[in-house]
């Protein structure tokens, strides 16, 4: 398997949670603790995917997983402009452009979006792009910050994680 790189703006998201929580003092703990600088990062450079890990590691260890969930959901909430402009799209448009538009920002994993031809329900496949149980639960709360976004009421739920021995991560999505 190649190498896990993703874009910088990933793990700014992360410190904007990170400040948004626990202010500077937070940002100061989670660099002092995994050695990820915010102020070295660009949003459109690639850097490694242990970085990414570092830091998801840190929160669920110190502030807990609760909170790992929390910065998914922040994290697409929080995507500046692009953030106001998603509220006037659907969910099963977004979960679609998500599915074409993965690889722009993560290197690695396959990532399929299968929808119900009622419109209600879809079901997401994650290959490879999860190493970590803060990673799904990560992904988890960024699909419940889509469902948000685009005002859509519904569940998300994780039915399958490849860290635990499937084949793949399942995240089901149910909506109204």
């Amino acid at each position: 398997m190649s190498e896990r790189m993703m874009k910088g703006g990933v793990m700014l998201g992360y410190f904007n949670f990170i400040s948004h929580k626990w202010g500077e003092g937070g940002i100061a703990e989670c660099i002092e603790a995994t050695g990820v600088d915010p102020g070295k990062l660009k949003e459109e450079i690639s850097y490694p995917g242990e970085m990414d890990e570092k830091v998801l590691r840190w929160i669920s260890e110190t502030k807990g997983m609760d909170y790992v969930q929390e910065l998914g959901v922040h994290a697409v909430k929080n995507l500046g402009e692009l953030s106001y402009l998603v509220k006037f799209v659907n969910i099963r448009n977004l979960l679609m452009k998500f599915q074409e538009n993965y690889h722009d920002t993560f290197q690695y994993g396959e990532l399929s979006v299968l929808m119900d031809k009622a419109g209600k329900r879809s079901t997401i496949i994650m290959k490879n792009c999860n190493s970590q149980e803060e990673s799904c639960m990560a992904w988890l709360g960024a699909f419940e910050g889509m469902m948000e976004l685009t005002r859509t009421k519904g569940t998300v739920k994780l039915i399958k994680r490849q860290i635990d021995g499937d084949g793949y991560d399942e995240y089901l999505l149910n909506w109204s």
